[in-house]
């Protein structure tokens, strides 16, 4: 901000030479005249000081027998006195100057990182929708509040960060995977339950009652570590009852069903290099479309690309053009070989495979047989694995029974 001011105010570079500069910059000290970047140069010395004190070295320069030059002049005064006769270029870039200042007091971006099971999409169109407009002034937004908003709209979600930056809401996501809750200080008392059939093959309890055990066939719902501790005497009868939020890693061993079918006949698009091009200009809620008169294309394509101007990485302006183009195209009938459609039926299955192995989930058996037959690809089967089943489930605590007195 210094910087900034002392830019606006104006300062100028100063060359003293001739007798006794020393004494002429301790005079400068005594006079509390502040001045910088000081270099020796030549006989004499440089250094930079604010324009509103030139005037009080001429004193100085008689007093001291010094020779002064001004050898650079900075800033805004100078800068407008330089293009005094380019007034309306001044005034446009003044103009300018104070349009992108009432913008940055607005938001014009939301930027959503870290989805999963979510979109980006999702997130953003529900903010949008519901919590902030773009366009909406930055002092009007409560990060923490829309925090908690997120949470209670998302349950996937399992920390969430919303932060200002420039003029654009960024919002940082973590999703809590099925069987992967984070349990802290803050968990409510809960049970560790079962979120789909399947047999255990791995149990690790870190606070709770283990319900369930290795080896056990257990169904959706079913309680697999209780947030109920008893603490027993030694006649096995209970002493106290305690509750918490039950926290463990449970693995099951589950099935997958996987279908999937398509035609060995399809239609490829074979481009003929004929396109047309047209832009959309955004300002704030203003759209205009601009083209030549769109030509008779039976088939084609639109293809997309958005372009929002900013400044630096995060200070986005309410200003925006999209390019559209569009191609045409000529379908062509084309058939898979059977070797052909298998290769691809693999290649969908793996990314099936890869999606779930991004979930944690273990692929430990592989059942899906593909084959073609009248016209079509089927691939079918089950996927054996092992992922987590346990989530948290809120645990009620039973009320005690009043007792009834009598008199």
């Amino acid at each position: 901000m210094g910087k900034l001011q002392t830019w606006l105010k104006g300062y100028i570079e100063i060359y003293v030479h001739g007798n006794h500069p020393e004494r002429f910059l301790s005079l400068l000290h005594n006079k509390q005249i502040h001045i910088w970047d000081m270099k020796p140069s030549e006989d004499g010395y440089l250094f930079k000081m604010e324009r509103k004190h030139f005037r009080d070295l001429d004193a100085i320069r008689k007093k001291t027998g010094s020779q002064i030059e001004v050898r650079n002049k900075y800033g805004l005064p100078f800068w407008l006195f330089r293009y005094r006769k380019r007034k309306f270029f001044a005034l446009g870039l003044i103009l300018a100057g104070a349009l992108v200042y009432v913008c940055s007091l607005f938001i014009w971006d939301i930027n959503v990182d870290g989805t999963y099971f979510y979109t980006d999409e999702q997130i953003q169109m529900r903010i949008e929708d519901e919590y902030v407009t773009l366009g909406q002034r930055k002092s009007q937004i409560d990060c923490n509040w829309l925090e908690e908003q997120l949470r209670q709209d998302f349950p996937e979600i399992s920390w969430v960060s919303c932060e200002i930056i420039g003029t654009q809401l960024n919002v940082e996501i973590k999703e809590t995977l099925e069987g992967t809750e984070i349990v802290n200080e803050d968990t409510p008392i809960q049970d560790i339950v079962a979120a789909k059939d399947g047999v255990i093959v791995e149990m690790i309890t870190r606070s709770g009652t283990p319900v369930a055990k290795v080896g056990q066939t257990v169904s959706k719902g079913d309680i697999l570590i209780s947030g109920v501790i008893h603490i027993y005497d030694d006649f096995d009868e209970v002493l106290e009852t305690d509750y918490v939020a039950a926290d463990g890693d449970v693995i099951a061993e589950t099935v997958y069903t996987y279908e999937d079918s398509f035609e060995l006949q399809y239609y490829e698009k074979e481009y003929t290099g004929v396109h047309q091009t047209a832009i959309t200009v955004e300002v704030v809620n203003w759209v205009q479309e601009i083209h030549l008169p769109w030509k008779d294309f039976t088939n084609f394509d639109v293809v997309e690309e958005n372009h929002k101007l900013r400044l630096g990485h995060t200070y986005y302006l309410p200003f925006s053009f999209t390019v559209s183009e569009r191609r045409e195209y000529i379908p062509v009938m084309v058939t898979y070989s059977e070797e052909e459609a298998k290769a691809r039926a693999e290649e969908r299955l793996q990314r099936y495979i890869d999606n779930l192995s991004e979930k944690e989930v273990e692929i430990m058996e592989n059942h899906v047989t593909i084959e073609c037959r009248d016209g079509i690809c089927h691939a079918a089967g089950n996927l054996v694995v092992w992922e987590r089943i346990g989530y948290g489930r809120e645990l009620i605590i039973p009320s005690e029974p009043q007792e009834e007195t009598t008199e």
